[in-house]
Order: C-alpha cells, then sequence, then structure tokens
C-alpha cells in the first residue's frame, strides 16, 4: 500500500502503485483512502420505464441460463409466466412449468421482471446484431476508442487544453498527473511533501489544482489531485501522462468494454445539457435538410430503407414517401442513410427503451455478471484460487495478475524465489513466480497459470483497507475474458464460455 501524509495540512491517503518489468508490467495501482481533499461525486442517471416499441419478434434464439436450488443448470427462454410458476422452453424444444420457489434467488428475481414486449425486443434479430457500443451510444454515452499497449489502456484526452494521453486504470482509487505533463501546462504545485508509499518504497508528491481535464465531451473542472513523478525521473520509458482512475470512472458511469476495445462515459453527468423537451407525445421522425450530388436540397424525414436495392424512404411534410436511390444523395448524406438503422432510430425515440439494464443486454449475450462491492473506489468481486476464497480487486491497470504472496502459501501454491523484482512508484520490490492450477469467478474457469506473487502490503501498517484483497485479477485475464466494467450498475461481466473448460485446470481450450 502506499502511503501520503502531508507535512503541514494532516492529508493522510495511502495507494499501492506498480511496474512490472519484462512480461509483467501493470501500471500503477492506487488505493487512495478517504481525504476531504479528493470529493468523490457519484451522480446517477435514473431513466424513465415506459412502453417498448413494437417490434417484429422471431423465434427466441438467446437461450439464458437458469438455476435450480440445489444448483442444477439448465437452459431456456421464457414463454409466460404467472406471480407463482414460469412456463420455460428448452433447448430441445420442450416446455416445462416450474414453481419460482423452485429456481435460485437470482433466476426467480429475473422472471418477476420479465415482460413479453420486453423479451420480444431482446430476442429480435436485428436488436441481437447491436453492439456494445451502439446500445450505449444511444443512451446518451460517449465512446472512446482506446488503445492496448502491454495489456494497458489508453485514451487521448486534455489537460488545460494541451493534448494528454490517458491510462485507465480501475484499480487507482484517484487519479493522479505526472509532475513533467503538470509543468508543461504550468499547473501551480505545492511543495512535494507528500509521501507515497509503495510496494517499490517511498516517492514524493505535490497537490495540484487542475483547472480542467476533457474527454470527449466530458470537462471535469477545478478538481485537486496529486502530481508525483510516474516514471522515476525518465529512468523508465514515459507512456502516459495521466492515471484517469476510478474516482473520475464513477463519476461519470463509465462502461469499459474489452470486446470492442471501447470506453464509455456519460459526459451529461458533469456538464447538463439543456433539458429536452418531453417525449410523451410519443416518437416522432426528425424532419431535416438533405443534399443531392447535384447540390439541391430537400426537406424530409429518414423513413426506411431498401438496403437490397440501395434505396432511402422518404417521408416529405405532406405525408408523402417517396424513394431515392443512394447514389443521388451528396457524400456526407449517402454515408449518413448507410449507418442509419430503423431500429437504432425507433428505439433513440423511446422512453421505453432505457428500463433495458447493461445487465439484462449482457447476460443475453452469454455474459456472466458479477454484483460487485467497493471499497473507496476501487472493485473487488469474490472467486477461488484452488479451493480457497480470494477477494480480487479488479484492476485494469496492473499488466497481470498478483496474488499476494502470504495468500499464495496459505493457499498451497507453488511459489518459486523471490528473485523477480517488481518496479514501481518509489522503486522496486521483490516478487516470485507463482503457479495457479485453477482460478475461478463465478463459472469462468483459469486453468494452469503462472503469475506473480509478491506482498502487497509491505509497509503498510495500520492503514486503511490493508489485505481487503487476496489477489489482483489483471488486464491479462480481463482482456481474456471480454471483461464489461459498468459502474452505473455496480456490476463486472465475463464471459466463461471462453475460458478454461470447467474441469479442465490444463488451460486447453
Amino acid at each position: 500500500m502506499m502511503e501520503i501524509s502531508g507535512a503541514a495540512g494532516g492529508l493522510s491517503i495511502s495507494f499501492l502503485s506498480s511496474a512490472f518489468v519484462a512480461d509483467f508490467r501493470p501500471g500503477a495501482f492506487l488505493n487512495v483512502m478517504k481525504s476531504s481533499l479528493f470529493p468523490v461525486l457519484l451522480m446517477t442517471t435514473v431513466f424513465a420505464v415506459g412502453s417498448l416499441i413494437p417490434l417484429p419478434a422471431q423465434e427466441a434464439s438467446v437461450y439464458r441460463r437458469f438455476s435450480t436450488r440445489d444448483g442444477k443448470a439448465f437452459y431456456a427462454v421464457v414463454v409466460e409466466k404467472t406471480t407463482t410458476s414460469v412456463t420455460l422452453k428448452l433447448q430441445d424444444g420442450k416446455k416445462v412449468t416450474r414453481t419460482l420457489r423452485e429456481l435460485a434467488d437470482p433466476d426467480q428475481n429475473f422472471i418477476r421482471k420479465w415482460t413479453k414486449f420486453k423479451d420480444d425486443l431482446l430476442n429480435n434479430a436485428e436488436f441481437a446484431k447491436l453492439t456494445v457500443k451502439e446500445l450505449l451510444e444511444l443512451r446518451g454515452y460517449q465512446s472512446f476508442e482506446f488503445d492496448i499497449e502491454g495489456n494497458h489502456i489508453y485514451v487521448e484526452g486534455q489537460v488545460n487544453g494541451k493534448e494528454m494521453r490517458f491510462m485507465v486504470d480501475t484499480g487507482a482509487d484517484t487519479s493522479l498527473i505526472h509532475a513533467g505533463s503538470a509543468e508543461a501546462v504550468a499547473l501551480e504545485m505545492g511543495p512535494f511533501d507528500q509521501k507515497i508509499r509503495g510496494v517499490g518504497g517511498i516517492a514524493m508528491a505535490a497537490v495540484t489544482v487542475v483547472p480542467s481535464i476533457k474527454l470527449g465531451d466530458a470537462v471535469i473542472e477545478k478538481r485537486r489531485m496529486l502530481a508525483t513523478d510516474l516514471f522515476r525521473n525518465g529512468e523508465w520509458k514515459k507512456t502516459h501522462d495521466v492515471i484517469f482512475g476510478a474516482d473520475f470512472l464513477r463519476e461519470l458511469d463509465a462502461v469499459i468494454s474489452y470486446r470492442e476495445g471501447r470506453m464509455f462515459l456519460k459526459p451529461d453527468n458533469i456538464n447538463k445539457p439543456a433539458q429536452p423537451k418531453s417525449e410523451a407525445g410519443g416518437a416522432k421522425e426528425e424532419f431535416r435538410r438533405w443534399t443531392l450530388a447535384d447540390g439541391k436540397s430537400f426537406t424530409a424525414a429518414l423513413a426506411d430503407k431498401k438496403e437490397a436495392e440501395r434505396q432511402a424512404l422518404f417521408r416529405f411534410q405532406d405525408g408523402r414517401i417517396a424513394p431515392l436511390e443512394y447514389a443521388r444523395l451528396s457524400d456526407t448524406d449517402r454515408h449518413l442513410v448507410e449507418q442509419w438503422s430503423k431500429l437504432r432510430d425507433d428505439l433513440a425515440k423511446q422512453p421505453g427503451f432505457r428500463s433495458l439494464t447493461v445487465k439484462e443486454l449482457l447476460e443475453l449475450r452469454n455474459y456472466q455478471s458479477f454484483d460487485y462491492r467497493l471499497s473507496g473506489n476501487q472493485i473487488l468481486v469474490d472467486g477461488t484460487i484452488k479451493d480457497m476464497k480470494t477477494r480480487f480487486l479488479i484492476d485494469t491497470g496492473a499488466h497481470g495478475c498478483v496474488v499476494h504472496l502470504e495468500f499464495a502459501r496459505k493457499a498451497g501454491l507453488e511459489v518459486g524465489p523471490l528473485t523477480e523484482k517488481i518496479y514501481g512508484i518509489g522503486g522496486e520490490a521483490p516478487a516470485a513466480r507463482a503457479k495457479v492450477p485453477v482460478m475461478k469467478l463465478g463459472e469462468a474457469v483459469i486453468g494452469n497459470r503462472e503469475v506473480l506473487s509478491a506482498d502487497l502490503f509491505k509497509d503498510a501498517g495500520t492503514l486503511e483497507g490493508q489485505g481487503e484483497f487476496d489477489a489482483i485479477f489483471g488486464a491479462d485475464f480481463l482482456r481474456e475474458l471480454d471483461t464489461v466494467i459498468s459502474y452505473k450498475e455496480n456490476r463486472m461481466f465475463l464471459r466463461p464460455e471462453i475460458s478454461d473448460k470447467p474441469g479442465d485446470p490444463s488451460g486447453a481450450k
């Protein structure tokens, strides 16, 4: 853990930061404890529940995993329900009726919330093709395509109007700025009298006030941060300017999707736009000016399109509908029509679409969700290593999995000599390679892997948060399992079917 103690101000913060060399090189993993200097604003957007649009349903194509109270699992879709029972269609086509109390509690809750109109939408063939990106952007999220280098997530942003590179780190309880980058944009820094204690030792940091941090349309203004040397005076290669930590990720209802290589933020959580007009009157087509290839223009709403014929159907203000070939439109408008989807357009106009949660959408795409808990801003999820219960810290800033040394020995892992080194803020610390025969989070199985093991709480003393987790679940496994992290719903999602086969810890797929 790292400790920050102010010389005069009584500031007390602790966090851990590490960067592994060679094949083990996670970014900064920070655990900043409670302090009035770093207020966290958590803004929750409440979506209205309304009527979903009628959409043509197809034969249910996505079977959900259900579990009975005695642990037996099966896949089925809901056909109908009463207040006490449910009729399910199994994968072999047979229909069975069960009482709700026969099913596990999560499945009972799912059935109680199930509605036919929602099910028709979720099993609609076109809707099933929508990506997480499309679904979230329809809800007002802005997406960022991130780069992954050494398993770390990087996005481009601005500090004080200057372009900078941000490393997205769920393990960082608070955000940090590199001292050299702070100087480059003329940030005023206080004295370097804050002590940062990490696995590698102690480094000094200073308090600074950042006038503006910008990622896309999200602008965070006048925030206090710590500035420190993230790269040991040039000893390590400079890869980023800012650690975008869990404080801002929570504030912006962030969603991180490894499968799509994107991060999603809700900019209006900070800068509130003008309130939209009431949608009580129902969905209305949007009339706009369209431009033809010859420069002429007309006003109409795009009502539908015939992809095979390359024709767009426009509705004019007098009610007439007329087709127009894509080729007759200007390049800009032709591209807009090509990208347009009637389903997405209808959904964007329907408040009822907002009643669908990310959890519902992803679980119907074979994800398993975990209702995580937060320690400060950090994500903790329960699982097992071998047969021992394990609490994992979910850390996108960590290159790979790291098991606390004492826990590794208690779990009976094969731990090698402390001949490896972990480099991070404050210097270096010894680490050992450890063999993990099997690791589980829910139904996701990771078998026969080699990880690093180190004293994650060295010199932490009695700092708050010491020992709250046993291992860091790093970006290597997060990428492997197509993880999605949703701060708004306090959930993490994994794809168990792409993990190692249950009961087969060999690692074979």
